[in-house]
């Protein structure tokens, strides 16, 4: 027997009131003198034999009522072969869960996982009586539903841990149950990798929880899981780096494993890969795109028997126009930019605008891809907001220095940056990062040959840079060990600071072939912001996406074609969509019809890895990560299933019991008196 509000059971400790109320008689007898005693004395040992025997009785009465009534509340159910025997079996309230993840779709000889489990709950269903309760639910799906059948079970790509589908089950039971008698019931392989999560779960009380594993056999597997474009500077036409991340989730060496590279549906890269068990290898594919505007791609291994982790989406953005706006006090050589970049020319990847700096509060600097500020000695405190707020969001800023460091060394400040300050120096570039993104392609070089030089620039005058909070490195030194060419990140963005001005009185920087070099990959680099890659999320896993402002309001394309309209939050110069995509694949964000932005939606890398727990070790993970005891159902599921659920609610048997206990005591207390003389 087993109880439902076992706390209520404290309440018998009051069962010891009549028995203190016995034994502690406070009640002070009164000393009477009578004449003659001889007839009190006859009588006594009749008496008090018949007075300890009411009184016994009354105490038995009493505290068998006290009991029952205490047990009553606790609302107590016979349980296990005994219940199903002699009282029948109590009507019950049961939640189903059936992992359906993407490893449920291996199997055995019995055949597919899903459909084992799909045939243990419709069992389940017909031994049912009329009067349960029964709700079934998938890992995958938090609405659990009644149902007279279960339906046909497809993988899932959303990744659930059993500790958080069962808690979810059993606060469905909580809120929606109408039977005490309540029990949990899950279904799956009890992979490890998704048995329990970081956060603590719980289970309400008076819920059981039981199991019924599929005793699921390692498998090795291989999986990408990831997919990443190195790359800063995309055009058409240039080489793109891609970088792939390959797994051995087995215990065997592999050699040679093709990785290929498609973009738009074609394949454009190829490499082989050795992979030791356990150890995540990196691959570098190289490619070159042909067109403009969001393209969609993946990096796909060669089959297995798990194939739903072979590949990993990725969306590329080629910009056909970069929108640039150069700002600049008069004299400060805001030409020799327009010339670097070629803005003259048609053929022009940059469509730039200049203005003036009293003109930069009242210009929207969010429809612009980078912004360059040279030479200004004066910004107002509303124009060094707007900047950074412009940095903090994605944009990409080149500032050039001034005779009047005050205005920039205001706006690094906004930056978390540190601070410029004037110097009259000899020196000379002698070092850049070469390795870095700004640089790739330029300063290329075989093992066997020379070591990568960059042009030497002469400097006569310098803005001198002490680093400050940020995130900063910096690109090109000078032999005194400043940098000539800063980087710095903020929020989302990012700046390059430059330690002279276009200016031949600094340095004869303007008329080296490196001016242009560095400007035009500068722009290409501050202007791709974080749009070379698209949104990358998790199937089933909540994530938000910024997109350029809109009248309108956005749309999002799923991988699989279904149009439906996200949460949106309208931001400074931006919207904010609030998405989540339960499949893996390439999804759309499209306004008034015309694409916007492209994101890549992964499968969970838990599921790569095919092993599983043993039920002894799965029941005390879920035991100590739910807090409460699971039982394993390791054969026979069905009717151990109806053994674990037979039994009678008795909470109205005692109370019954309780009463007649009461009546009796009346009775005994007002009939049964003592006869006197």
């Amino acid at each position: 027997m087993a109880f439902l509000n076992p706390l209520v059971l404290i309440g018998l400790i009051a069962a010891a009131v009549p028995l203190l109320v016995h034994f502690f008689n406070f009640r002070q007898p009164q000393r009477l003198d009578f004449s003659s005693l001889a007839l009190l004395h006859a009588l006594k040992t009749t008496t008090i034999q018949r007075m300890r025997i009411r009184q016994w009785l009354l105490l038995l009465l009493r505290t068998l009522a006290i009991c029952m009534l205490v047990a009553a509340f606790a609302r107590p159910v016979l349980t296990g072969t005994a219940g199903g025997q002699f009282m029948g079996r109590a009507s019950m309230s049961m939640a189903v869960v059936l992992d359906n993840s993407l490893s449920m779709t291996q199997g055995d000889a019995g055949g597919p996982y899903l459909e084992q489990i799909r045939a243990s709950a419709r069992t389940l269903l017909q031994q049912s009586q009329h009067a349960d309760e029964i709700f079934i639910m998938t890992s995958s799906d938090p609405a659990p539903d009644r149902m007279e059948d279960v339906p046909h079970l497809d993988g899932s790509a959303v990744t659930t841990t059993a500790t958080t589908a069962i808690s979810r089950a059993a606060q469905h039971l909580e809120q929606h149950a109408s039977h005490a008698h309540r029990m949990v019931l899950y279904m799956g392989d009890l992979q490890q990798s998704t048995l329990a999560d970081s956060l603590p779960v719980s289970v309400p009380n008076p819920v059981a929880v039981h199991v019924i594993p599929m005793h699921a056999a390692d498998r090795p597997n291989v999986a990408v899981t990831r997919a990443t474009v190195l790359s800063r500077i995309v055009g058409p036409g240039e080489p793109v780096r891609i970088e792939a991340s390959v797994i051995n989730h087995g215990t065997v060496p592999i050699e040679d494993w093709a990785v290929s590279l498609y973009l738009e549906g074609e394949r454009v890269a190829q490499s082989g890969v050795s992979l030791l068990p356990g150890v995540p290898t990196r691959v570098v594919l190289s490619a070159s795109p042909q067109s403009h505007g969001w393209l969609a791609g993946y990096v796909e291994g060669e089959d297995d028997s798990f194939y739903q982790d072979n590949r990993q989406y990725l969306t590329l953005h080629v910009p056909q126009v970069r929108r640039i706006l150069i700002a600049g006090d008069a004299g400060s050589q805001t030409a020799s930019l327009e010339m670097a970049l070629s803005l003259e020319d048609d053929q022009s990847p940059f469509r730039a605008q200049v203005i003036s700096a009293k003109d930069l509060l009242t210009t929207a600097l969010g429809r612009y891809d980078a912004v360059f500020l040279v030479g200004l000695s004066a910004l107002s405190t509303g124009q060094i907001a707007e900047l950074a707020r412009y940095v903090e969001q994605g944009g990409g800023l080149m500032l050039f220095p001034s005779e009047d460091l005050t205005a920039s060394n205001a706006l690094l400040a906004a930056l978390d940056a540190g601070s410029w300050q004037l110097r009259d120096a000899a020196q000379t570039v002698t070092h850049a990062e070469f390795d870095h993104a700004l640089f790739e392609g330029i300063f290329e070089t075989t093992p066997s040959g020379p070591a990568r030089r960059i042009e030497p620039v002469e400097v006569y005058r310098l803005a001198a840079y002490s680093p400050g909070t940020a995130v900063e490195q910096p690109l090109i030194r000078l032999s005194g060990g400043e940098p000539f060419l800063q980087e710095i990140r903020h929020g989302r963005g990012r700046g390059l600071l430059l330690a002279v001005t276009p200016d031949h009185h600094w340095s004869d920087f303007p008329v080296r072939g490196l001016f242009v070099t560095l400007l035009y990959r500068a722009a290409h680099y501050l202007s791709a912001g974080g749009s070379v890659q698209g949104n990358r999320l998790v199937a089933g896993q909540p994530g938000s996406v910024r997109v350029r402002a809109a009248g309108s309001l956005a749309q999002l394309i799923t991988p699989s074609g279904l149009e439906i309209v996200p949460s949106q939050h309208q931001l400074f110069g931006s919207t904010l969509l609030d998405v989540r995509i339960d499949e893996p694949g390439i999804a759309d964000i499209t306004v008034d019809g015309q694409l916007r932005r492209r994101m890549s939606i992964s499968l969970d890398p838990r599921e790569s890895r095919l092993t599983y727990a043993s039920p002894e070790e799965a029941s005390d993970v879920l035991s100590e990560a739910l807090n409460t005891p699971v039982d394993m159902i390791l054969a026979d599921a069905p009717a151990a299933v109806m053994q674990a659920r037979r039994g009678r609610n008795l909470w109205r048997h005692f109370l019954i019991a309780a009463l007649l206990l009461l009546v009796a005591e009346m009775f005994v207390a007002m009939r049964w008196r003592t006869p006197g003389t």
